[in-house]
């Protein structure tokens, strides 16, 4: 039998007693159990028996452990723990349903109805202790009130009517049945022991020890661990699935204590009317996703129903309801909100101070910004803790460097994550931190200013060092791309080489140089040209993208602001003044030749004043440097002062102008110039005066818009021609070099080119300057051999050059090779008017001009030779006489050289040959007839059957005259031969076939009939 040590048989009688006392109280009981069981702790029996234990073991003031065994097999529930031992006392509470015996320090329980969670799940509950046990049975109290009923009392009736009517759903926590106590030898000192109701109770049970973990038991500070057993889950395995939870979580936690104002807990009951309270926050292992939802409520200190939508355990005093679902709402609950959102804020600040920190690290995965309360709150009471943290949280140093929201500057978007970025403009932009872009909204609700990495670049103090200005444009490379940076940073004044600051846009970026001395010399030059040179400890390739102008000397060299300031320079000095600045500069242009290597070097420099041999001082482009080619054969030009060509080596002054050889320019977009004149002032001869492009060659040549001149008359006004070479200073060449001169044009490839190649424009052509401009110098044309009539033989000065060089100074084989341009000066050596000239040259002239007038454009023909010729050969019968251009008539058929001095020409090409000689046609006003009728006679059958144009008769007359003129033969209009011999006659029949040239052939055929065949026969061969 087992000892009655709890005096469980009294509770059970004083129990009995009340319930046959009162009509009600059996069913007050009944349903306070039943509202505790299946209402307010139907969910939480596993969190009620680890409560009790947890209290035991602060009674006993040692670290609590608890093992936990669920048996599904068995449907058995068994809770064993270690503390302070079942009393009489706590018996007492146990079998009542609002009266606790809990009042010790760091105790949870409060109420005494958390023990009614059993019920929920179990109809026999033992618990056993050393000191001894207690039993709550529905069988047991079946069993007492049976006995109860059966006895004749008042009140035993309407007792067994209300237990009838109750079934099984009686108040079994209200008569404990003594039970054994523990046995000796056993680890733990109570068991509490659960024979659990049926399957759906057993698996209740196995979800609500699936969430038992450290974050429960931060609620269970006197426990120190608790195991968890569950067997039966899985047959293979026997001894069930164990794990063990410790009660020290190493997750960063923030807990305070402080008392109530009696006034903030007057109106609550008088069990909740505690002074002290406390909160613990603690982090959520996995941030309190809904995986875990139990942790997203609040715990005062066990779970109620209250929702926190929060990444972190909040476990506090506050007021709640006797189920602990909800909180009361009340003076003390809003001044416990308030503390607990403050305390948030200091956790989170604990935490980032952690992260800063070595040897108090922190989690990877507790991030303290993705901790800020975001969204819309879970319940009013999370609301209120939200309000005050947030509050707090706008002054805690969450942020890198323990700066605050409230005083944190936030680059918006992705730049505001670089820490490399934040690393290079925190020190000239206090506050400024790195914030990953996901949480910069939230950094931004704390109070945090944001802005653009473009108004943070606008925003970049001037006086900053230029090391500091490498490092931050090398942070800010990353993120050109960012909207309005590159703007924002082409404005930001940086420091310059000579100490000042100015913006970015326009300054001058210079390349690194192995040699110091020539990046040192570069930099000076730059300056001194009035150049804003980036300093170059700031130079960086991001600033060539926001609008600096990346230069070396060769790009120095075709800056036009740097031409500009050289070239004035250059006036000054050749204009004589004494002005040491513009001397200066001009040594500046100068060095950058030489720093350039004397490559790529702009036309421009040639017109930079040096010093010369006879003390003057002249553009180098007027110069020749000592000892070479063209200083023995140009002597127009003067050499260049020793002195000065050892200072800056010949190399360098033949690059920026100087001569040595022969120059070739090329002329840019050439067109030829309008009627008007509008080419431009002619410049005669070399030099720098005179007005034009400092980097157009054509002002450096000679006669350049005569020429132009010529070639509006050949190819036509406004004509654009591209591009020309051209070989200067051909009027610096002195009279007796001209031989090696000509020798080196033609040999030199790039020379020879400009002299040979012609500008054409579509069928049109024209000579090259250069050769334009030795034609004129040596009298072209000329022959190249001395049967060409005419024109006088090639100038010795011409003598070992090839035929095609010759050829292109204006050298001709033949009269018919002229052009039309030549053909004046050929003309012009003419005999005077009267003079006989020889058949041969009459003939060459003839042919040529008719060749001449057939080639050209009818629309060119008139205007062909300018100026016309005075003076030509022509043919008066049988004569060849120079006559009078204007006492000459071109004639297409021989017969007019019967009536007076004619131009002959086939005629085919007559009437083109009198629109280029500006000469009257024969005939064109129409063909006079015989003054006399002759004798019609029958020509010979055997010459009229040699040719279909033959005329059958001709007329004899023993006079001929026409116009009153005597002429041996004539054809009238209609084409019949009148002749006064068989001389005539054949002449005037070799007219009719059109070929003055067979006359001869004619006259033999006439005279010797019988062999027609046989001489007219070698026609075949005309």
């Amino acid at each position: 039998m087992t000892d009655d040590v709890f005096g469980t048989a009294a509770l059970r009688h004083a129990v009995a007693e009340a319930w046959l006392g009162s009509a009600t109280r059996f069913r007050e009981d009944a349903n306070s159990e039943e509202d505790h069981a299946r209402g307010h702790y139907r969910d939480r029996v596993v969190v009620e028996l680890l409560q009790n234990a947890a209290d035991a073991a602060a009674r006993s003031g040692l670290p609590g452990r608890v093992e936990v065994r669920l048996d599904l097999g068995a449907r058995r529930l068994v809770v064993a723990n270690t503390g302070a031992s079942l009393d009489a006392d706590g018996v007492a509470s146990l079998s009542s349903l609002r009266a606790s015996a809990k009042s010790g320090p760091g105790q949870v329980g409060r109420f005494g109805v958390g023990f009614a969670a059993v019920r929920s799940v179990s109809d026999e509950v033992t618990v056993r202790s050393r000191t001894g046990g207690v039993r709550f049975s529905t069988v047991a109290t079946r069993d007492v009130l049976e006995k109860l009923t059966a006895e004749d009392r008042p009140g035993a009736q309407r007792l067994a009517a209300d237990v009838a009517d109750r079934g099984d759903d009686l108040p079994v926590l209200r008569l404990p049945v003594e039970a054994p106590a523990l046995p000796a030898g056993v680890e733990h000192d109570t068991e509490v022991e659960l024979t659990l109701r049926d399957d759906a109770a057993s698996a209740a049970v196995r979800a609500q020890l699936a969430e038992v973990d450290d974050v429960l038991l931060l609620a269970f500070p006197a426990l120190d661990s608790v195991t968890v057993t569950v067997v039966g889950a899985n047959p293979g395995v026997p001894e069930g699935d164990e794990r063990r939870i410790s009660g020290q979580d190493s997750r960063p936690q923030r807990t305070a204590v402080g008392r109530f104002e009696e006034s903030e807990v007057a109106d609550l009951p008088r069990e909740h009317r505690r002074l002290d309270w406390s909160l613990t926050w603690a982090l959520l292992p996995d941030g309190g996703t809904p995986a875990a939802p139990r942790r997203r409520v609040l715990h005062a200190p066990t779970p109620t129903d209250v929702p926190l939508d929060l990444p972190a355990v909040l476990l506090a005093t506050f007021p709640v309801d006797a189920g602990r679902r909800t909180v009361l709402p009340c003076a003390a609950t809003e001044r416990l909100a308030a503390e607990a959102g403050r305390e948030y804020a200091a956790l989170l600040g604990d935490v980032a101070r952690r992260r800063s920190r070595a040897d108090a690290p922190v989690p990877d995965d507790v991030d303290v910004l993705a901790l800020v309360p975001t969204g819309l709150p879970a319940s009013e009471l999370d609301a209120a803790i939200r309000s005050a943290a947030a509050e707090a949280l706008c002054r805690t140093p969450l942020l890198d460097g323990g700066v605050a929201p409230v005083d944190a500057l936030v680059v918006a978007g992705e730049p505001g994550e670089d820490h490399d970025l934040v690393a290079a403009l925190g020190p000239v932009l206090p506050g400024l931190v790195a914030v990953p872009v996901r949480p910069q909204a939230t950094v931004r609700s704390l109070g945090a200013t944001t802005a653009s990495l473009a108004d943070v670049v606008d925003d970049l103090p001037s006086g900053l060092p230029a090391v500091r200005w490498h490092e931050l444009l090398t942070a800010l490379e990353p993120h050109a791309a960012e909207p309005g940076v590159l703007e924002a940073l082409a404005g930001a004044r940086i420091p310059l080489a000579d100490g000042r600051v100015a913006g970015v846009r326009g300054a001058v970026v210079l390349p690194e140089s192995a040699d110091d001395g020539d990046e040192a010399s570069l930099a000076a030059t730059a300056r001194a040209l009035g150049l804003r040179v980036v300093h170059p400890d700031a130079t960086h390739p991001l600033l060539l993208r926001a609008g600096a102008v990346a230069t070396d000397p060769r790009r120095l060299l075709h800056d036009a602001e740097v031409r500009d300031v050289s070239l004035a320079a250059a006036e000054t000095v050749l204009d004589g003044g004494d002005d040491d600045g513009a001397r200066e500069l001009v040594s500046h242009a100068l060095a950058l030749v030489r720093l350039a290597g004397g490559t790529d070097v702009p036309f421009w420099t040639g017109e930079l004043p040096v010093p010369t041999v006879d003390g003057e001082t002249v553009a180098l482009r007027d110069t020749v440097l000592p000892g070479t080619w063209a200083a023995e054969l140009f002597t127009g030009l003067v050499p260049v002062a020793p002195e000065f060509v050892a200072r800056y080596s010949a190399p360098v002054l033949a690059a920026a102008g100087a001569r040595t050889e022969p120059a070739v320019y090329t002329v840019r977009d050439v067109v030829t110039p309008e009627p008007d004149g509008s080419d431009g002032p002619e410049l005669e001869g070399t030099g720098s005066g005179g007005d034009h492009d400092p980097d157009d060659p054509s002002g450096w040549l000679a006669g350049w818009s005569d020429y132009l001149k010529m070639l509006a008359g050949r190819l036509g006004a406004g004509v654009a021609v591209g591009d020309l070479v051209a070989v200067a200073d051909l009027d610096a060449v002195g009279d007796e070099a001209w031989p090696s001169v000509l020798s080196r044009l033609s040999s030199d490839p790039d020379a020879r080119h400009a002299l040979l190649a012609p500008v054409r424009t579509g069928r049109a052509s024209a000579p090259s300057y250069t050769a334009w401009w030795l034609r004129e110098r040596f009298g072209a044309p000329f022959a190249l051999h001395d049967g060409v009539p005419l024109l006088p033989t090639a100038p010795r000065d011409l003598a070992g050059l090839d035929v095609a060089t010759r050829r292109a100074l204006g050298g001709v084989e033949a009269l018919t090779d002229l052009d039309a341009a030549d053909w004046p000066a050929a003309l012009d050596r003419l005999p005077p008017a009267g003079a006989s000239l020889p058949l041969r040259d009459a003939l060459v002239v003839w042919r040529g001009l008719a060749r001449l007038s057939a080639r050209l454009d009818p629309s060119d023909r008139s205007s062909a030779l300018d100026p016309l010729p005075d003076r030509l050969p022509a043919l008066d019968a049988s004569d060849v006489v120079v006559q009078r251009a204007e006492d000459v008539e071109v004639a297409g058929t021989a017969r007019w050289a019967a009536l007076g001095a004619v131009l002959p020409a086939p005629a085919a090409d007559a009437e083109a040959l009198a629109d280029l000689l500006d000469l009257p046609l024969a005939g064109e006003d129409g063909l006079p007839a015989p003054d006399m009728p002759g004798t019609e006679r029958e020509l010979d059958p055997r010459l009229a059957v040699l040719d279909h144009r033959m005329p059958a008769s001709w007329f004899e007359h023993e006079r001929l005259s026409v116009a009153g003129r005597p002429v041996p033969w004539w054809v009238d209009a209609t084409g019949r031969v009148h002749a006064t011999s068989p001389a005539g006659l054949a002449a005037g029949v070799a007219d009719v076939l059109g070929r003055p040239d067979r006359t001869v052939l004619v006259g033999a055929v006439l005279a010797d009939p019988e062999r027609a065949v046989a001489l007219w026969a070698t026609t075949a061969w005309g």
